[in-house]
């Protein structure tokens, strides 16, 4: 690959590696992704794909803020997905669902999401039973959070990444710089810009690109459960105080553990049983028991110090950098892509891009 200031070379392959690629290919730039696993063995893959403003934020410690960056971070999806044929997918989203037990009342709950800037609608007995719920459920449906299915969508958008004329190496990267990467066995590749989109796996480079040291590994534990295709489940989210569950065609997730400080991916027995316990906390009629046959997936996921994520280009190195997403990798991915192609060709950056600037910790 030669210097060229219109290419750029990506490294990871995962949301928000992919999202990059395709955007520096629809402005004209040639792209190379450089991952060491395939899509569907990334974190992205192993996650639950939600893309989920108002259930995110109803648990972060000021949801008001929460919600207010990502519902702004989601707006980017709805011209990426026209730009890719996504949209009847994500038309035929599932609302998400807010289920809870005797406690706060149905009042105080709409209260809260109201408050932050989301759109509840509390849900019926008739409803609450089409999704497997009776008393003493209460829910209320969120038309803004949608989940996407992770591992047929990165298979998609990889595929739309080499037939627009993307490259992919399959490779591990030694070393990073502004506008070379090395790879194992010291061979090198150059570009006009470098974009480091590698999760946890980012923190690796931290001594040449000094942003990247700031970052912190989180280990989450889900389960994956084979089931029946059921149409009214398909494509469903619910949420509670003790985790969520994810439906697709054919699959459901539940999860997941938020283990700070953790970068191992080994399956801890002590965090499998705590998570089917939790489960059962609210599984009823159409949902899925949690059992022997569920299986455990271990993914890190990576943080900044103030939880926000990194996005932008680290001043000492010039190195482009896109991570620190925590659990929210999906719903920032066609924003960070946005971010980090507008500021390489001098298109004007969203409003709110400097609250990710990854040079504000020093």
């Amino acid at each position: 690959m030669t210097a060229s200031p219109y290419s750029v070379i990506i490294i990871g392959g995962g949301i928000v590696g992919l999202c990059v690629g395709l955007r520096a290919l629809d402005l004209g730039l040639s792209a190379t992704i450089v991952a060491k696993d395939d899509v569907t063995a990334t974190t992205s893959a192993m996650s639950a794909g939600m893309v989920a403003p108002a259930l995110e934020a109803m648990t972060e410690a000021d949801p008001t803020l929460s919600f207010a960056r990502y519902a702004t971070a989601q707006k980017s999806w709805t011209a990426f997905a026209d730009g890719i044929g996504l949209t009847a997918v994500l038309e035929m989203a599932q609302p998400g669902v807010w289920l809870w037990q005797p406690g706060p009342s149905a009042e105080d709950m709409l209260k809260r999401f109201t408050d932050m800037g989301a759109r509840p609608k509390l849900m019926t007995e008739p409803a609450l039973g089409a999704i497997g719920y009776d008393a003493p459920f209460q829910g209320i449906e969120l038309s803004g959070d949608w989940v996407i299915s992770p591992e047929p969508v990165l298979g998609y958008l990889k595929y739309l990444f080499l037939e627009r004329g993307g490259q992919w190496r399959d490779a591990n990267v030694l070393k990073v710089a502004a506008h070379e990467v090395v790879l194992a066995g010291e061979e090198r590749l150059s570009a006009g810009h470098v974009v480091v989109c590698a999760g946890y796996g980012s923190a690796r480079f931290g001594a040449e690109v000094p942003s990247l040291s700031a970052l912190t590994p989180i280990k989450g534990h889900l389960l994956d459960m084979t089931r029946k295709s059921d149409p009214v489940l398909a494509g469903r989210m619910v949420r509670s105080p003790w985790g969520y569950f994810v439906f697709y065609d054919g699959l459901s997730k539940f999860g997941a553990t938020m283990q700070s400080g953790r970068g191992d991916v080994d399956i801890e027995d002590s965090a499998v049983a705590s998570l089917k316990d939790k489960s059962l906390k609210f599984t009823s009629g159409l949902m899925p028991a949690v059992d022997d046959a569920a299986v455990a997936r271990v993914g890190v996921r990576a943080a900044s110090p103030d939880h926000w994520p990194l996005i932008g280009q680290d001043a000492a190195s010039g190195v482009w950098v896109a991570t620190a997403m925590r659990r929210n990798g999906w719903i920032y991915g066609p924003y960070a892509a946005e971010v980090i192609i507008a500021g390489m060709t001098g298109v004007i950056l969203p409003d709110d891009a400097g609250v990710y600037d990854p040079n504000r910790f020093g």
